[in-house]
C-alpha cells in the first residue's frame, strides 16, 4: 500500500483541537483512504504527543510555538523551519505523494528542496487574498505541482491560472461532514432539547451563526437584521457560536470589531446567546440548538464549511450569493440566497418568513440533510480524492 503525506498548515494541530477548517479536512479524509497509508504532518500541541498514531493513520507534529513560531512566520524565507521538518518526515515515512494544504510557499520549497519523484499536490481550501501576506506568492511565480486541488469549483477558476498555473491537473475536492455525527433535529428531539437546556432554552425560535465573530462574516450585519425580527418575533433568540480567532489562547481575544459586537449586542432589542468557542467534535450536537442557520458572509468564502454542517443538522441556511458558497447553498432545495450581502432588511425578511413557515422550514431543511449526506460525506469526499491521488501516480489502487 503506498503512503501519502498530508501536510497542514504551521498553525493549527490535526486533529483540530483548536479548530481550522483545512485542519478538519486533513483529519477526517485521512481516517477514510482506503488505499493509501496515510502520514499526518502539522505544528505541535502541549495536549497532542510528538508522534502517534490512532487507526490507519500516523500523526507527526512539529513544535513550532514561542520563539520559533514568530521565528518561522516573519522570517521563513532565511529561517525555513517546519519546511526542513516537513522534509525531513516525507522522506523518512517514503511517502509516495504529498498533499500541502493552503500553503503554496511550502509547496514550493518541498518541490526544490525533495528528489523529483516526489509529486506534490497543492490543495486551496480559500483564495489567493485570503492567505497572510508572507504566505503569498509573488504573482507569476510557478508552482510545477503534479496536481492543484481547490475546494471549490469557484476558488478553482480564480486560482487555476496563479497558483495553479504550474500543475499538471486541476480538480475540485469539496469538504466533507461526519454523517454519523451528525442528527437531524427533525429526529432527536431527545438531543436537541437537551442541547438547548444547556442554554435555557426551551421552545423559543432560534437563529443560529456558527463561524470566526468577524466583521467578514458578516455577524454585525446579523444582529442588525435581529432587530427587525424581534419586532415581528420578540421570542426568538439569536445564537452566536464561535470565538473571535482559532488556536491555543486565542478564542476569546477581545478585538475591535468584538468589542463593537458587544456594544451592539447590549443594546439588542432580543436575547442574545454567546456561547464562545466551541470544540469541532461538540459542533454536530451545537447546531440542534438551532431552528434556522445564517451565514451572511461579506466576502467570497471557498466554500463554507459550517453550511454544509448546518445543512445535515437538518438546518434551512440563508446566507450571501457570492463566492462558493452557491455550490452547496442552493435556491429553494436546502435555502435561500440574498440578492445583497450587506441588506439587513432582506435578511430579516427571509429570517421572518422562515421562522413563520414551519413547513417551508422542514422541506429546506431534510432536502439538504439528504444532500448533504449523499454528496458530501467524509467517505465519499475521501474517495474522490483517493481517486486524484490514483489519477496523478497512474494506474489504480496499489498501482
Amino acid at each position: 500500500m503506498r503512503t501519502v503525506a498530508l501536510v497542514g498548515p504551521e498553525l493549527y494541530p490535526v486533529p483540530p483541537i483548536r479548530g481550522g477548517a483545512a485542519e478538519l479536512f486533513i483529519d477526517q479524509v485521512a481516517r477514510r483512504l482506503t488505499d493509501w497509508r496515510p502520514v499526518v504532518i502539522s505544528p505541535g500541541d502541549p495536549q497532542l504527543p510528538r508522534r502517534e498514531v490512532r487507526g490507519p493513520v500516523q500523526y507527526w507534529r512539529i513544535p513550532l510555538a514561542g520563539w520559533r513560531g514568530w521565528l518561522y512566520r516573519r522570517y521563513r524565507q532565511h529561517f525555513p523551519l517546519y519546511d526542513r521538518q516537513v522534509a525531513a518526515i516525507i522522506q523518512q515515512t517514503q511517502a509516495s505523494l504529498v498533499h500541502v494544504h493552503n500553503r503554496p510557499l511550502l509547496a514550493l520549497y518541498l518541490k526544490r528542496h525533495l528528489p523529483p519523484e516526489f509529486p506534490i499536490i497543492l490543495h486551496m481550501h480559500n483564495l489567493y487574498n485570503s492567505l497572510g501576506k508572507r504566505e503569498r506568492p509573488r504573482p507569476g511565480t510557478l508552482i510545477p505541482v503534479a496536481g492543484f486541488v481547490a475546494c471549490s469549483r469557484f476558488v478553482l477558476d480564480r486560482e487555476k491560472d496563479r497558483l495553479g498555473l504550474g500543475a499538471a491537473l486541476h480538480r475540485v475536492v469539496y469538504n466533507g461532514v461526519d454523517s454519523q455525527a451528525f442528527l437531524s433535529l427533525w429526529e432527536h428531539g431527545d438531543e436537541r432539547r437537551s442541547v438547548r437546556e444547556q442554554y435555557r432554552i426551551t421552545d423559543e425560535p432560534v437563529v443560529l451563526f456558527a463561524g470566526k465573530l468577524r466583521e467578514s462574516k458578516g455577524v454585525h450585519i446579523l444582529v442588525a437584521a435581529m432587530e427587525r425580527v424581534w419586532q415581528e418575533a420578540p421570542r426568538a433568540v439569536l445564537a452566536l457560536v464561535g470565538g473571535t480567532e482559532y488556536g491555543r489562547g486565542r478564542t476569546g481575544r477581545r478585538t475591535p470589531f468584538f468589542q463593537q459586537l458587544r456594544w451592539q449586542l447590549d443594546k439588542a432589542g432580543g436575547r442574545v446567546v454567546l456561547t464562545g468557542f466551541v470544540e469541532p467534535e461538540r459542533m454536530p450536537l451545537t447546531y440542534l440548538l438551532g431552528d434556522i442557520f445564517v451565514g451572511p458572509s461579506q466576502i467570497e468564502e471557498g466554500l463554507g464549511l459550517v453550511f454544509l454542517e448546518a445543512a445535515a443538522a437538518g438546518l434551512p441556511v440563508i446566507a450571501t450569493r457570492q463566492g462558493g458558497i452557491p455550490e452547496v447553498v442552493r435556491e429553494g432545495g436546502n435555502g435561500l440566497l440574498l440578492q445583497k450581502k450587506d441588506d439587513a432588511q432582506e435578511l430579516a425578511g427571509k429570517i421572518v418568513f422562515l421562522l413563520n413557515n414551519e413547513d417551508q422550514r422542514k422541506k429546506l431543511g431534510q432536502q439538504g440533510r439528504q444532500e448533504a449526506l449523499t454528496n458530501f460525506s467524509w467517505e465519499k469526499i475521501a474517495q474522490t480524492l483517493g481517486t486524484v491521488y490514483d489519477e496523478i501516480l497512474g494506474g489504480g489502487p496499489g498501482a
